[in-house]
């Protein structure tokens, strides 16, 4: 069936006007020196002032300006701003050919003026010479980079072609530029929308009408992208103050038009376009929209009419092809209708599927087809947006209209349905609901014409509500059963009574069950719904019933309800009620809405379980906790709130409180499967192994279907060390559900402790494809395949493991995450009297033995993995840590070698022994690994303070050893002090402290030193750095500025200096410090590449090239250098070249996110989204914002 298909609000109606510069700051100062020094000038034939004065006409500007500008033997700045200002005459007669002219004249004699560009460009983006347009903006922002209008008037010129990625970036970066640029926002607005992002549309026409309120185009499309989400009163309150700016504005009248359209107010809608069309007749739009009009009210001649109109104007409006095509077909001219069809599908081949194109070149058949009868026709509106592309809009209405119509908003209700309709005319499900909604209102006759075409696109759905209003006669109805559409009009009355309320749900009961008489879960499911309206003897007559066709359903309905029979309820107890018993319901097993429904004594209390259902299916556990506990204050023998409860304790590892919540579930229904085998997945994270089994198994024993029964089974099995069991349960688990990633992950596991690594591999190669983004599975196989390459070896799984000791060294690693280490020892001790071969166990003791000072007993388990494995690096490492605590230093060296023996790569190795070498006294070796650290992970900020302190004591030692050589070290000497001296002393102490990451005392000691010796230059250096490390800039700069005053020669201060004055955007000093330390050591890159970030802040993006170009001069590997240079080369419209910088940038830090997000707006410009979007991604992973 064909469907109405629209598009948005035309392009016509958003518009975008590019500002011209009048009053060039470089003219004017020119202008006044130059007639300072000529005030002869000023007597002469030629008027000065009129040429360039302000509120001139045009006429007389250009008299005033000729003979200026045509007088060779003027100076050439007089000259070009001649030709400037006339130029800006031309524009103001709308004469753009010869301001054009006059521009390039004055470009001719300065080329180096960014102010004619512009201009000139602003002619071309006029005439629609769109591509000259943004050669002179390119030129333009060259010449000036920070000129937020240039930005901004390049991608207004970008919009027009059609680019709108590379649009939005220069939209940005005028915002940027000033975020005071309207014109700007209003841009940025029209390419949001342009990309279907109206959220962020609105935000920005919202920050340009809050910067210039009189801005009525910002208004319109404002409204237009409004209207687009449905909102059509706000998009009419934007309309009503764009036409009180513009009374005749023909835009404002057509999108009012139709936004009336969508209201339904086809009168209103065929006004406001008739204005259009009066104001501006060769306006698309307004014949568009009316036609429109006037095919929702039926009347197809003056439809057909309007699009005829619509399509002369413009022969490839897709649109009115569209909708003349529809309009013939309900009009009989199948030909005509397929003509036109055929040519919006070329125009637009988003609308194949939308119209019936008919056999190509087909002539109009001899004998028509006689149409089927109707009772009356019905006009479908023509949809102002394409179904396929509003799905999701459509489905919101109709939800937002249940839910309005539940909290008594029936006529909002009707809005939202009519609006689905509006957006989808072939929508059962829109129709029924209104017919629904106004039904309750008493609209019986337009009830019945809705339910009628409720039934007629959805034929299942009659009975289902009124086809006829009162005193009309009915025809006759066949009846028959019909248990497939019986069940579905039972679960949605299910989905209906959970999210939305009752009196929906049972009138597709009652129909389900008039389809199914015999369906004992649609009398159950009614049961439920009739209890919540109140009917409790309607509720017990269901649940007799369900009971006599099915004795499973004989339970589930309470005693209060089966038992009434239409007994008054008996009178309320004045005295304090006693708690309720609780008295087991052994029939109580299904996890099931219509359970719930049934079970509740209380209808809030369901809301309230139903509430928490919702939060916990979205993750805000805080919130689910809230609502069950409200359930518990209004039910408290509701199993299904308790049961909820536990799962949210679970899902924030409070194990102990949801075993206790899943122990009250199987208090209240003891044969209840779920409460069981979640209850023993809570005991297994506890270590309660045993509990564990006995509930898995009865849950299992329960439920022989239930998947999640069989992993908890497997999960217990495992973790007592039975790993055969373990694998056949995840089996069974798997055999219900072949597509449990976790059972393939648990089996996986229990095979690699077993060692048949190819199994595990294979069952966690089934998890990754599963559940691609787990990382646990990753890691896992990752360590198999190690295990696996090394004949059995691997590290977390060595030993034989007959009795799996996984929750041994979990609850040991546990326990010395929390820094309760004695009972770490305890646990790590029990796994290793099981295994004394599970390297893991020894190394967690070991690294939990020094953390109580015990380096010996350390030693001897870090000894023993050594002994087993010798390939283990982590034991290594730990027994350096040992050596290094009982201040064996040269063992601890070699340890530390030894890692990086196997492992050349890793870091934090070379970072430890140049610890070592640090407290050693070899600042050398010290240094030379710090270095190597940096080069392997340059974000390693340890390894960087490190290298800092090991450089400081170089110089400082170096300095000691020469003092008395020369007497030209004599002030040098004077600003160190004896190594024996108490300064020195506690100096050290606060360099020790440092490395522990005690700033605070650090700084206190180095505060210390200072007193002791206050010309200490290395003190202020080394506080300085603790200052910096603190992120207290201030105080790191003075320290800084001291050590400087008493060494001014050393070019790493200033840099370092530098480095904090722009930490807090002091970006003066910050130049003069980077200015210093390049007067003193030319070579270092890093500075070139900090002051270019810097001018590159400024907008000062000629300054910034030359440092990034030099720093790569410099040193090839700077990434910031290349960040930076990318940048610029992304704003120059550069693309490939960007692209190829920040490609670099990443390759030399891989975790550069700033590098990845600028990537991402290169690649926008180029039109590659999806790598755009990876990018982004990427970024937003390493902590971008």
């Amino acid at each position: 069936m064909a469907s109405w298909n629209g598009a948005r609000l035309p392009a016509a109606a958003i518009r975008l006007p590019v500002p011209r510069k009048v009053s060039p700051s470089w003219l004017l100062a020119g202008l006044a020196v130059i007639l300072a020094f000529n005030v002869s000038a000023l007597a002469a034939e030629k008027d000065y002032a009129t040429c360039i004065g302000k509120d001139i006409e045009p006429d007389k500007r250009i008299a005033a300006c000729t003979p200026i500008a045509e007088d060779t033997r003027e100076m050439t700045r007089i000259r070009v701003m001649a030709y400037f200002y006339r130029g800006v005459a031309w524009d103001d007669r709308q004469d753009q050919d010869r301001a054009i002219a006059d521009y390039s004249e004055a470009i001719a004699l300065d080329p180096k003026q960014a102010s004619p560009y512009f201009n000139r460009g602003a002619d071309w983006y006029d005439k629609g010479d769109n591509d000259r347009a943004i050669a002179d903006f390119n030129v333009a922002i060259s010449l000036e980079p920070s000129s937020s209008d240039a930005y901004s008037s390049r991608g207004a010129a970008f919009l027009r072609k059609g680019k709108t990625d590379a649009a939005i970036l220069d939209f940005q970066q005028a915002i940027e530029a000033d975020p005071g640029n309207g014109k700007a926002h209003a841009g940025l607005g029209i390419a949001w929308d342009r990309k279907n992002d109206l959220v962020r549309a609105v935000a920005e026409y919202d920050e340009a009408i809050r910067i210039d309120p009189q801005d009525a185009i910002a208004h319109i499309n404002r409204g237009i992208a409004r209207a687009a989400t449905g909102e059509f009163d706000p998009a009419i309150a934007d309309y009503d103050v764009a036409l009180g700016l513009d009374p005749n504005n023909a835009d404002a009248y057509a999108s009012r038009g139709a936004a009336w359209l969508g209201k339904n107010d086809w009168i209103r809608a065929i006004s406001d376009t008739s204005k259009a069309i009066e104001l501006d007749a060769a306006g698309i739009d307004g014949y568009y929209y009316r036609a429109v009009a006037w095919a929702s009210k039926g009347n197809d001649d003056r439809a057909i009419a309007d699009f005829d109109r619509a399509i002369a104007l413009d022969a490839n409006y897709a649109r009115a092809y569209f909708g003349r095509s529809l309009v013939r077909t309900r009009s009989g001219d199948a030909t005509g209708a397929a003509a036109d069809c055929r040519k919006a599908v070329e125009l637009d081949p988003k609308k194949a599927g939308g119209c019936d194109t008919g056999p190509v070149g087909a002539k109009a058949p001899a004998v028509p087809q006689t149409p089927k009868p109707v009772a009356s026709p019905v006009y479908e509106p023509l949809q102002l947006y394409p179904k396929e592309d509003h799905s999701e809009l459509v489905a919101w209405n109709l939800k937002r209209g249940l839910e309005q119509q539940v909290q008594g908003d029936v006529a909002g209700a009707i809005d939202s349905f009519s609006f689905a309709i509006q957006l989808d005319p072939y929508n059962a499900e829109a129709f029924y609901d209104r017919a629904l909604a106004e039904a309750s209102q008493g609209n019986y006759a337009t009830a019945a014409t809705d339910c009628r075409r409720a039934i007629e696109l959805d034929p299942k759905r009659a009975g289902s509500c009124s086809e006829h209003a009162p005193g009309e006669t009915a025809p006759p109805v066949a009846t028959g059963k019909d248990p497939a559409a019986a069940k579905i009009l039972l679960e949605r009355a299910e989905a209906r009574l959970a999210k939305y309320g009752v009196d929906g749900a049972l009138l597709d009961l009652d129909k389900a069950i008039s389809l199914d008489p015999e369906s004992a879960e649609a009398y159950f499911s009614r049961a439920g719904a009739r209890t919540l309206k109140g009917d409790t003897v309607g509720a017990a007559a269901d649940c007799r019933r369900a009971a006599e066709l099915d004795p499973k359903w004989a339970g589930g309905c309470s005693e209060q309800v089966a038992g009434n029979h239409g007994k008054p309820p008996s009178l309320p107890d004045t005295q304090q009620p006693a708690p309720p018993a609780i008295v087991p319901d052994l029939t109580a097993t299904q996890d099931t809405l219509a359970a719930r429904t049934l079970e509740a004594t209380d209808p809030q209390a369901l809301e309230a379980i139903l509430g928490g259902d919702a939060f916990l299916d979205m993750g805000k556990y805080d919130q689910a906790i809230g609502a069950y506990n409200h359930a518990i204050a209004l039910d408290p023998n509701n199993r299904f709130a308790y049961f909820g409860r536990g799962k949210a304790w679970a899902a924030k590892r409070a194990y102990q409180q949801a075993i206790a919540d899943y122990g009250k579930v199987i208090e209240r229904a003891p044969n209840f499967a779920p409460a069981h085998f979640r209850r023993g997945l809570a005991k297994i994270t506890l270590g309660d192994i045993d509990g564990a089994l006995a509930d898995c198994d009865r849950a299992a024993a329960l439920d022989p279907k239930a998947r999640d029964a069989f992993y908890c089974k497997g999960m217990a099995q495992h973790a007592k060390g039975d790993a055969a069991s373990a694998i056949a349960a995840y089996s069974v688990a798997i055999g219900i559900d072949p597509k449990d990633d976790a059972s393939y992950y648990g089996r996986g596991m229990a095979w690699a402790d077993g060692k048949d690594y190819s199994k595990a591999i294979d069952d966690f190669d089934r998890a990754i494809k599963l559940s691609p983004s787990n990382p646990d599975y990753m890691v896992a196989r990752k360590a198999t395949v190690a295990a696996l390459a090394e004949g059995g070896a691997a590290q977390d799984a060595v030993g034989s493991d007959p009795k799996n000791l996984k929750a041994f060294v979990d609850r040991g690693n546990a326990f010395y995450d929390k820094g309760n280490f004695d009972r770490a020892i305890a646990e790590y001790s029990k796994a290793i009297a099981l295994d004394p071969r599970k390297a893991s166990a020894y190394v967690g003791r070991g690294l939990s033995l020094v953390e109580k000072g015990m380096y010996d007993a350390a030693i001897a388990d870090f000894g023993e993995v050594i002994r087993l494995y010798p390939g283990y690096s982590d034991a290594y490492i730990g027994r350096a840590v040992a050596w290094t605590n009982k201040n064996e230093l040269d063992r601890a060296i070699a340890d530390y070698s030894r890692v990086i023996e196997l492992n050349p790569q890793y870091a934090p190795a070379y970072f430890a022994r140049g610890t070592v070498w640090f407290t050693k006294g070899d600042y050398d070796p010290a240094v030379a690994d710090m270095d190597q650290a940096l080069k392997l992970n340059p974000k390693m900020a340890l390894a960087r303070k490190g290298r800092k302190l090991a450089m400081i004591a170089r110089d400082e030692a170096n300095a000691s050893k020469m003092s008395g050589q020369a007497a030209g070290r004599a002030s040098e000497q004077a600003t160190q002090p004896s190594w024996t001296s108490l300064a020195a002393q506690t100096f050290n102490k606060g360099r020790a402290l440092y490395g522990k990451n005690d700033y605070d005392g650090a700084i206190a000691q180095f505060g210390k030193a200072i007193s002791f010796f206050p010309a200490f230059h290395d003190a202020y250096l080394a506080r300085a750095t603790a200052w910096e490390a603190k992120g207290d800039y201030a105080h790191a700069v003075a320290d800084y500025s001291q050590a400087i005053a008493l060494n001014p020669d050393l070019a790493e201060t200033y840099y370092d200096r530098g480095q904090n004055r722009g930490f807090q955007g002091d970006d003066n000093g910050a130049l003069a410090d980077y200015e210093r330390a390049i007067s003193l050591n030319p070579t270092d890159a890093r500075v070139y590449a900090n002051r270019g970030l810097i001018w590159m802040g400024r907008h000062e993006d000629v300054a910034a090239l030359r440092d990034f170009e030099k720093a790569l001069s410099l040193d090839r590997k700077n990434p910031f250098a290349y960040l930076g240079r990318g940048m610029i080369r992304t704003s120059r419209a550069d693309y490939d070249g960007a692209i190829a910088d920040l490609s670099q940038a990443i390759k030399l830090e891989p975790d550069f996110a700033t590098a990845y997000n600028a990537r991402s707006k290169a690649w926008e410009a180029t039109g590659n989204h999806k790598r755009a979007e990876a990018d982004r991604k990427k970024a937003l992973s390493l902590g971008a914002k």
